[in-house]
């Protein structure tokens, strides 16, 4: 997701997305800062073994682990300057491969916020149909986009 690229519409629903995040766990603060804690952990918080992460006001949490090989190739897919919101797309036959292995196993991974002020859950990937999948905008958001991204999607009008 380039967010520069979407629509008028696709930018407010992508703000509808997190702006439900942000209220269901205690506001634009604890989000952005849940976002830093993430940016400054030492390893990726997807590898983690225990498949939690927690951050000063709360947790995230998911099923199992997840596999280096796997979080690289979600960063190579977001590295990839496709058009095309379907990762299923992807020209370079190798990437499109460790893709299809990701989407295999992180497919049915629901993640879970936690805080004292709510719960909130969502996936890595939207399944639209056998032969699309998409990247779900929030899973993007958390674990991968720049802090700056995030206050650009908040701040959209």
């Amino acid at each position: 997701m380039k967010f520069n690229n979407l629509s008028h519409d696709e930018k407010l629903e992508i703000k509808k997305l997190v702006v439900d995040c942000i209220d269901t766990i205690g506001g634009i603060n604890y989000f952005l800062k849940m976002i830093e804690d993430i940016k400054e952990a030492t390893n990726h918080p997807l590898l983690n073994k225990t498949a939690k992460f927690h951050f000063k006001n709360g947790t995230i949490s998911w099923e199992k682990q997840i596999f280096k090989e796997k979080v690289l190739a979600l960063k190579k897919l977001l590295l990839n300057n496709s058009e095309d919101e379907n990762i299923l797309n992807i020209d370079d036959i190798k990437l499109k491969k460790e893709i299809s292995n990701t989407i295999k196993v992180m497919g049915k991974l629901v993640f879970v916020i936690k805080t004292n002020e709510g719960e909130y859950s969502f996936s890595a990937f939207n399944t639209i149909n056998d032969t699309n999948v998409e990247l779900d905008p929030l899973f993007q958001i958390i674990f991968f986009d720049s802090l700056n991204n995030t206050k650009r999607i908040y701040k959209y009008k």
